[in-house]
């Protein structure tokens, strides 16, 4: 019995991890340039929170504005890490049904996914990172430093990528 011709489920990506990724980053790129009214929008988001902030906000040299400095700080902080968050859960139900059928048909590995979308999405969240503190610093009046500006950015757009 059984003389039938055995068919061998395909378990794994015929691709190598590296081509993968290259598959995948070209697409994710494709995906993020295409996106230009959203990319649009979460710019004016950035230009307009920067721009309320610096209206709402203008500080002396005083101690007294030690408190509205942090407050200020802790709002840029909590922005920066719900704006991307934001635009992921925006992006996530759109994707998640190509995702699943692409791995159901073992077309690549969840880690060069994650690694295109990452090397896609990052230069356009740091982009904008760096749009709203370049707008910011000098609106409200934070020290007038190159360095501490340069530490400001660097830890707002650290901060974005979390």
């Amino acid at each position: 019995g059984g003389g039938g011709v055995v068919v061998m489920e395909q378990s794994r990506p015929v691709a190598s991890v590296m081509e993968q990724f290259a598959l995948l980053l070209g697409r994710s790129w494709r995906q993020v340039s295409r996106n230009r009214v959203a990319n649009g929008i979460r710019l004016a988001q950035q230009v307009g929170v920067a721009t309320v902030y610096g209206a709402i906000y203008s500080f002396t040299d005083s101690q007294s504005s030690i408190q509205d400095r942090l407050g200020l700080l802790q709002m840029v902080a909590i922005g920066s890490f719900v704006q991307p968050l934001a635009a992921a859960i925006r992006t996530f139900p759109k994707e998640k049904s190509i995702v699943s059928s692409d791995r159901s048909k073992h077309l690549y590995n969840v880690f060069p996914y994650f690694l295109s979308k990452v090397a896609t999405e990052l230069p356009v969240t740091l982009a904008l990172s760096c749009v709203f503190s370049g707008i910011l610093y000098p609106s409200v009046r934070l020290q007038p430093d190159w360095t501490k500006f340069k530490n400001f950015l660097s830890v707002s757009a650290l901060h974005s990528m979390a």
